[in-house]
C-alpha cells in the first residue's frame, strides 16, 4: 500500500511529521535528514511509547586524545530520535538502537514522486487532502 505524506517542500531538512495511515494506527514518523527521507513506526519497542514524538538529536562518542586522555565528541546531529518516555535512542536511518540491543523499530521505504508519476499511481493510493505542486513524499506500507 502506498501513502502520500505530502509535498517534499513542506518537509525541509531537519524536520519531521507523523502521519496516521489506516493500516498503522500508532502512526509513522517521516524524517528529512539532509534532504533524504526516512520513516519509522511511531512505537518504541521498549514499552510502546510514541517514539517519533521524541527529540531528534545526535549522540556522543568518546575518543582518546594524543595524550591518552578521553575526549567526548557530539556526532550524528539530527540522525537520532529519543523516545519521550524512557529516552531510548534509535537511528532514524535504520531503526536500530544506538546501544547494543536486538530491539529495533520498524522502518518503511520512502520514495519521492514527481507530480506526473503520482498522478499515474493514484489508483490504490490512500491520500490525505494536500496540494502537490512539486515532488511528493510517498510511504510504502
Amino acid at each position: 500500500m502506498r501513502y502520500v505524506v505530502g509535498a517534499a517542500d513542506d518537509l525541509p531538512p531537519g524536520s519531521s511529521t507523523i502521519v496516521y495511515p489506516e493500516k498503522v494506527k500508532s502512526g509513522i514518523g517521516v524524517f528529512n535528514i539532509n534532504g533524504e527521507f526516512y520513516a519509522l513506526k511511531n512505537t518504541c519497542p521498549h514499552m510502546g511509547g510514541p517514539l517519533c514524538k521524541g527529540h531528534v538529536r545526535g549522540t556522543s562518542t568518546a575518543a582518546l586524545r594524543t595524550d591518552g586522555m578521553p575526549e567526548m565528541h557530539w556526532v550524528r546531529d539530527g540522525e537520532i530520535v529519543s523516545c519521550p518516555w524512557h529516552h531510548w535512542e534509535f537511528e532514524i536511518k535504520t531503526g536500530r538502537t544506538i546501544f547494543k540491543s536486538k530491539q529495533k523499530v520498524r522502518s518503511y521505504p520512502v520514495t519521492i514522486e514527481s507530480p506526473e508519476e503520482l498522478e499515474r499511481l493514484k489508483a490504490g493510493v490512500e491520500t490525505v487532502p494536500i496540494s502537490v505542486e512539486g515532488d511528493a513524499v510517498v510511504l510504502e506500507i
